[in-house]
């Protein structure tokens, strides 16, 4: 017996030793090093300089330091006379400023500095950010949706740049991060004001936070202490009870606090909330229980920092508490700073007068006073520089700031559900699209974003759509596979179903079950589980705010152009726990952003249009559209001028540009290196190995790659249409080597055609019909036996000396390789191959089958061969014979469709998760096939002149590894793998006529081009 209770007496006695020593006995968390904590780091600061203020400071003055007293930047001159006397008499220590404008707030603030005989420690509550409090200045994501983010360096990168603007704006403290953890969804307080649900998730957030501002310089206050996340109860109406034991508070409510404290936290703000467990005196807020303050708080939990409380005017404490009685109560906690105090006056009397009594030490006064000097001399606010007026909103508003709030916005967005992969959506060329707004004010989704990807057709809902409107939806949306619902104009209540509808539910239940169903949410996390009866979603998305930026992010995220990476913050209901989300992996299409998210300068990108500007007043070209990409992500998509010069049509972004020789690269070529990968086509062949080249031919024997490098002896072209015409007159030639009256029409150097000319007999008809099927122009068809002529026109052609000589002659016959080896005719095959699949739908062949005419820019008024302005029919001569479709010319698109192409190739042959071409064909296409002969050409792609500055078809920064095309309409397309660049330049330059040669003359295409170069930043 006696051994058995020695036993007992010994494991008593461990265990009371390891409660003594424990990391949470010393305030902190399991795996923590004593030795490594932080202190504040404002305690190492200003010391010698604390102490000779506060020799010269009465104890009214030392109190006064204590004091906080709220200050605003829009409410006139008699709050700025009352804030002024408060500074000049009673000379409190700081001003907490709330809502106004940031020149106002600049000047109250210097002034209010300038009368301080001590320099005012200036505060804001501003969780979210100045704008937060202020106009004209930049509000970040609210707290709960950095709650979703996986990558918490982001949020340290945020408490940078919100701790950059508080000093530009003379702030020094910022009464955040929230630290409290929101477990009760009913919490009228907090809510989203908080990271969430998890200690864990909050934890690393909120020391990420505070890390960054401090690293700024900037002071925080981590709240509400000692946790304000499970109450039902607004503390700034009454006093909330948190019912919890001390096992519950020290594993939830106080493990954000314990963990930030360990890293060396400046602040926090004590809440007014009646705890039991931590004092059990009745309506004892916490802001003025000794016990939480010094007792857990400073002796416990080690901390060394300011502790402020929540404002002292506030119901939960002033319910229960007169004037005077609060700041001394306050004081006697522990408290260091006495926040908004309703009677300042009474709060310095009373206070004293507690010092004279003994009921508060003047040690305590003097101990807070000098944290609060110290706090000021490391924020640099003893030095008292005025804030400098002067650029002050372009400082606040300073575009560096923009990307990474896109990139929050984007790692915040929430993948809840994502059934056999719905997200992003693949083979879009088996996708019909239609999307569905459902919102109570008519608010659309940005509906341009689905259509950068694939083009649908839209349709507005209101969320109170009555059963007879809800039907007629449903019957339009049966024409469609794919269906993606944005719900807006939703609520953060409970009460309020979250402003999700029963119609809305309903009518998402009744949509066909075999149709894909995307459903985008636009609401707090909780409000997810209103889905949660809806089984047949295919995917469920949380964007969580209905502006622009949520939900084209969101919306590029569907398509693949950005990626879902967030989790769930909170619970919602029992639908979703907190910390699920589906991440969906790197982007795998173009998305679309703004320079600076990809190291490009906007002030300098902006210098692209000087010189479009100029290029139009000088009638180098009627219109165009300019793209740049970079790094997976279009940043500039502009367009400039007209259709024409009549100027009626201004140019639109997803207008449809003749892309000439464009042809040759993103047609032929691309359908070349699909069939070298697939072992049908062979650089290294014969052009005879083909069956497609006559055998008799003396093309037979010529190297493919000669012929694709453009070095194989070829002439540069045939004008096969001139055996289509003869002159009116017999007596006169067709062309003559000089202008004269009756040839003036110039169509090359010394080459001048009769004005009086007319078709040969029985080549063209002006209507389709079997022996007529190639339509060269509207009322214009070409007799299907001249397709054969031109063939044999080209395989007569004679071959001259093998140097670089550009020809498209050799891209005829490659387009009857690839049709024969292929058994496919040439348009099919690329668009079912290549831009269908990659959702690149204007770029093809014959535009007018497909779009309206008033959406393709036109190009040359030709008035001696076709005899018509040349609109959605190729400008180019010999493809116009075949129909429109040729490997030479004939290819049609917008810049954003070509970029997609253009992206495909710099990803090194992927796109949309689907491989289109081998990484090593692309390389060895693009690779320069004769440089050292000074020809620089790849495998029918061009690239640049490096021997002869402004030679080549690209600006002289483009990088060896670039490659691309030019168009003889005005065009180029650029990519550069080892700047993860997109230069795409659409024109119509041969508008009215191709003797404009202005936009070469004035090298347009590559000066804009070397601009894109100039704007690199990293």
């Amino acid at each position: 017996m006696k051994n058995k209770l020695l036993q007992i007496s010994i494991i008593a006695f461990l265990i009371l030793a390891y409660t003594l020593v424990r990391p949470e006995a010393q305030g902190l968390l399991p795996g923590l090093d004593p030795a490594k904590r932080s202190d504040p780091p404002f305690l190492e600061a200003g010391a010698a300089w604390a102490d000779s203020v506060i020799e010269t400071l009465s104890l009214d003055e030392r109190i006064a330091q204590m004091i906080m007293v709220y200050g605003y930047s829009n409410m006139g001159p008699a709050h700025e006379k009352a804030v002024l006397k408060q500074v000049r008499r009673q000379k409190v220590g700081g001003i907490l400023f709330f809502q106004g404008e940031p020149l106002e707030q600049a000047r109250l603030t210097n002034l209010y500095q300038e009368t301080a005989e001590i320099p005012l420690l200036v505060a804001i509550d501003g969780e979210n950010g100045l704008g937060m409090r202020l106009q004209e200045t930049i509000s970040y994501p609210a707290t709960m949706i950095l709650g979703g983010i996986t990558d918490n360096s982001l949020i340290y990168r945020l408490g940078l740049d919100m701790g950059a603007q508080f000093k530009r704006m003379g702030v020094h403290m910022n009464l955040a991060p929230v630290a409290d953890i929101n477990n009760n969804p009913g919490n009228p307080v907090i809510g989203t004001r908080s990271f969430g649900e998890e200690r864990q998730n909050v934890t690393a957030k909120v020391v990420a936070l505070m890390e960054g501002m401090q690293d700024k310089g900037v002071l925080v206050a981590a709240k509400h202490f000692p946790g304000h996340g499970d109450t039902d109860t607004d503390s700034h109406h009454a006093l909330p009870v948190i019912p919890h034991d001390r096992n519950r508070l020290d594993s939830v409510e106080l493990y954000p606090f314990r963990e930030a404290i360990y890293r060396g936290l400046t602040g926090v703000m004590v809440a007014h909330l009646r705890v039991p467990e931590l004092d059990a005196r009745e309506n004892r807020a916490s802001t003025l229980s000794r016990p939480t303050i010094t007792g857990l708080l400073k002796e416990e939990m080690g901390f060394k920092g300011l502790i402020i409380t929540d404002a002292l005017n506030m119901k939960g404490l002033s319910s229960y508490f007169e004037p005077g009685i609060r700041e001394v109560e306050a004081v006697r906690a522990g408290n260091d700073i006495l926040l908004m105090p309703a009677d300042v006056d009474k709060a310095i009397t009373a206070v004293k007068k507690a010092v004279k009594q003994g009921t508060i030490s003047e040690e305590e006064v003097n101990g807070s006073c000098r944290k609060i000097l110290q706090a000021k001399y490391w924020t640099g606010a003893h030095q008292s520089f005025p804030i400098k007026i002067d650029s002050l909103l372009e400082d606040l508003n300073d575009p560096a700031y923009k990307p990474l709030i896109r990139e929050m916005v984007e790692h915040s967005l929430i993948l809840a559900k994502n059934t056999d992969g719905a997200v992003p959506i693949e083979q879009l060329e088996r996708t019909s699209l239609a999307t569905v707004t459902i919102s109570k004010d008519g608010k659309q989704a940005p509906l341009h974003t689905t259509d950068l990807y694939l083009e649908g057709d839209h349709f507005t809902l209101a969320s109170g759509a009555a059963l007879e409107a809800r039907l007629a939806m449903i019957r339009l949306l049966s024409a469609y596979n794919t269906i993606i619902v944005s719900v807006l104009n939703t609520s953060s209540r409970a009460s309020q179903n979250y402003g999700i509808s029963n119609e809305t539910l309903l009518f998402l239940q009744d949509l066909e079950p075999s149709v894909k169903l995307i459903v985008n949410v636009a609401g707090v996390p909780y409000a997810l589980s209103r889905f949660s009866g809806l089984d047949h979603l295919d995917a469920l998305v949380l964007s969580h705010k209905d502006d622009a930026l949520y939900q084209e992010l969101a919306l590029q995220a569907i398509f693949g152009g950005a990626s879902f990476s967030g989790r769930m913050p909170v619970s919602a209901g029992n639908y979703l726990a907190a910390g699920e989300g589906i991440a969906t992996g790197p982007a795998t299409r173009l998305g679309y952003a703004s320079p600076l998210d990809v190291g490009l300068n906007p002030d300098t990108l902006i210098k692209m249009e000087e010189i479009i500007r100029h290029a139009l007043k000088e009638k180098a070209m009627p219109g165009c559209q300019v793209l740049v990409a970079r790094k997976g992500k279009v940043v500039w998509h502009r367009t400039y001028g007209y259709h024409t010069y009549q100027r009626k049509s201004p140019v639109e972004p997803d207008d449809i540009y003749d892309m000439a020789s464009i042809t040759k690269m993103a047609s032929i070529t691309t359908a070349l290196m699909r069939l070298h990968d697939k072992g049908l086509f062979h650089e290294d062949s014969l052009m005879g190995s083909f069956e497609a080249v006559p055998d008799s031919s003396n093309k037979a024997d010529l190297l493919v790659a000669d012929v694709l490098a453009h070095q194989s002896g070829m002439i540069a072209w045939i004008p096969f249409y001139y055996e289509t015409l003869e002159p009116l007159d017999t007596s006169q030639a067709l062309l003559s080597n000089k202008y004269s009256r009756s040839h003036p029409l110039k169509i090359g150097e010394g080459a001048y055609f009769n004005r009086h000319v007319k078709y040969v007999d029985s080549v063209y008809q002006k209507f389709y019909s079997a022996e007529y099927p190639y339509q060269v122009a509207d009322d214009l068809y070409m007799r299907a036996d001249w397709k054969d002529t031109i063939y044999k026109r080209i395989y007569d052609s004679e071959l001259i000396s093998k140097e670089y000589r550009y020809s498209g002659l050799g891209f005829y016959m490659f387009q009857q390789i690839i049709e024969s080896v292929s058994d496919t005719m040439l348009y099919p095959y690329v668009w079912y191959n290549f831009y269908d699949p990659l959702g690149a739908h204007t770029l093809g062949y014959k535009p007018l089958s497909r779009f309206p005419r008033e959406r393709i820019v036109p190009t040359e008024n030709d008035n001696f061969y076709r005899r018509q302005l040349l609109q959605g029919h190729v400008h180019d001569m010999g493809a116009a014979m075949l129909g429109g479709v040729s490997g030479n010319a004939g290819l049609f698109g917008s810049a954003n469709d070509l970029a997609k192409l253009m992206q495909m190739y710099i990803n090194g042959g992927v796109y949309g998760q689907r491989r289109y071409i081998q990484e090593a064909t692309l390389k060895l296409y693009t690779s320069c096939y004769n440089c050292e002969e000074e020809n620089h050409r790849g495998f029918g792609f061009n690239k640049p002149v490096f021997w002869e500055d402004d030679a080549g078809p690209a600006c002289n920064s483009a990088s060896p590894q670039s490659f691309g095309h030019s168009g003889f309409t005005g065009t180029l397309a650029w990519a550069d793998p080892a700047h993860e660049l997109v230069y795409i330049f659409l024109s119509n330059r041969v508008h009215p006529d191709m003797g404009n040669n202005r936009l070469i003359d004035m090298n347009v295409r590559t000066d804009v081009q070397q601009v894109v170069y100039n704007a690199l930043i990293d």
